[in-house]
């Protein structure tokens, strides 16, 4: 079976290179390619590191402070963090900056994966949420790595994907010690995927644990820019998708009717999509002016906000510190079917959050945030104009606001109950037990 997936694998990477190598973003050079085939620039002399596979930004953010745990327990372990997305590597970069090293994860062959181990030779293999990689598990246990998923979750919809190959996953969820779930949804979703019931526990989500956002220079000159402005409301479209910002904008469009005088922050999800969305609001005379040609003069900032109703955030980072200036949130990629993203970081500035229907990637957090009426669900532009309405006034926006920073609180943990469980294997020299030896096919 592995000989299979390697020759699927195979097809579906030469089928797809073309769109890899035309398409235009940071971080795919030279070295990007070397080290998705294995080469990476670093060679352990003796075994005992920690590889940490964390695919994109979120992934990064949620496990950063477990990272720094261990640094602050285990100093002399080193870890290296591995990526997939330019995304994801420079979170890791600046939440990150102390680890012995990061590179692009190699592309999931068997000689790719191993000529990587034996530059790292971890004992311990951390991989972040839902990267089931068979050749690169595999191959980390058989150089003696345990192997433990951390954060993990799997959706309904991947569990169906994956049972096509059921008994092919089953064997590869053997050469996992621990899977930690973000909940007892996930873990039962593991269980029936094959991981073997004793090794699967629910942790909870470490993305209640991340470190706070950092308000950052230019969020604090908006802050003060605001205040000698009459901008009002302030509303935040956060990591918005393709598709969502006509959506937003048909909202925008009531808001304004009822606010003349309000801001819209609208921050899409890949700045790489600024140039296009920048064009479709000139083709429909929408005033707007860019971060990055704003001046850093909180007066002169002020006086360019008097006059443009919308400021997109073309930026990478800057994200989490505006939040705080913000008098409501929509969460972006949940009007459109990609899945929402993260409401903590809104949260935790007590920020009243709304977002679409379509928050699978986020199901569990979306649902205590419903449950303990901490944020607002809409289904359409009509209803999200209708929610910026309800939330007009100061008292409702501070109980929703109060609620959501309830929720973040409530469920912490999760970081000190994972590093309680990989204390045996941080503390242990021992390696795995190797992989019972099976067909290739």
């Amino acid at each position: 079976m592995y000989l299979l997936y390697s020759l699927l694998f195979t097809v579906g990477a030469f089928l797809s290179a073309p769109y890899y190598l035309l398409r235009p973003g940071r971080g795919r050079g030279r070295s990007y390619w070397s080290e998705r085939l294995g080469n990476i620039p670093f060679q352990e002399p003796a075994r005992g590191a920690i590889w940490v596979h964390s695919v994109s930004l979120g992934e990064t953010l949620a496990v950063a402070g477990l990272v720094q745990e261990i640094q602050r327990k285990y100093p002399e372990r080193k870890i290296y963090l591995s990526h997939v997305t330019p995304a994801g590597r420079e979170a890791g970069e600046k939440r990150l900056p102390s680890i012995a090293g990061r590179f692009y994860l190699p592309l999931d062959w068997r000689w790719t994966v191993r000529r990587a181990l034996a530059r790292i030779r971890p004992s311990l293999l951390l991989v972040v949420e839902t990267e089931l990689w068979p050749n690169l598990l595999r191959a980390a246990r058989e150089a003696g790595a345990r192997v433990v998923m951390v954060n993990a979750r799997l959706s309904t919809r991947s569990l169906k994907r994956y049972q096509l190959a059921s008994s092919f996953f089953r064997r590869v969820l053997d050469g996992v010690d621990e899977v930690c779930a973000q909940t007892e949804e996930d873990a039962e979703r593991f269980r029936r995927l094959g991981a073997p019931a004793h090794r699967v526990r629910m942790m909870g989500n470490l993305k209640f644990d991340a470190q706070p956002p950092q308000l950052g220079d230019f969020a604090r000159i908006l802050k003060a820019a605001l205040g000698l402005t009459r901008r009002s409301p302030v509303i935040v479209a956060a990591s918005t998708m393709p598709g969502e910002e006509p959506l937003v904008f048909k909202a925008w469009d009531a808001i304004r009717q009822r606010h003349p005088a309000s801001l819209l922050i609208l921050a899409p999800r890949h700045p790489a999509r600024v140039e296009e969305l920048t064009r479709q609001m000139m083709r429909e005379l929408r005033g707007f002016v860019r971060r990055t040609a704003l001046p850093t003069d909180q007066h002169a900032l002020a006086a360019q906000l008097q006059s443009k109703p919308i400021l997109i955030l073309d930026t990478v980072g800057e994200l989490a510190g505006i939040f705080e200036v913000a008098d409501m949130v929509f969460m972006g990629g949940s009007l459109v079917p990609t899945g929402g993203h993260n409401l903590l970081e809104p949260a935790y500035w007590s920020k009243p959050i709304i977002f679409g229907p379509h928050m699978e990637n986020f199901r569990d957090i979306a649902r205590r945030f419903l449950d303990a009426g901490a944020a607002i669900e809409v289904n359409s532009p009509q209803e999200l104009a209708q929610a910026a309405e309800k939330l007009e006034d100061a008292g409702e926006r501070r109980r929703l606001g109060a609620a959501a920073r309830n929720v973040l609180d409530r469920n912490s943990g999760a970081t000190a109950r994972t590093l309680d469980l990989l204390q045996k294997y941080l503390e242990s020299g021992a390696p795995a037990e190797a992989l019972p030896s099976r067909e290739v096919m």
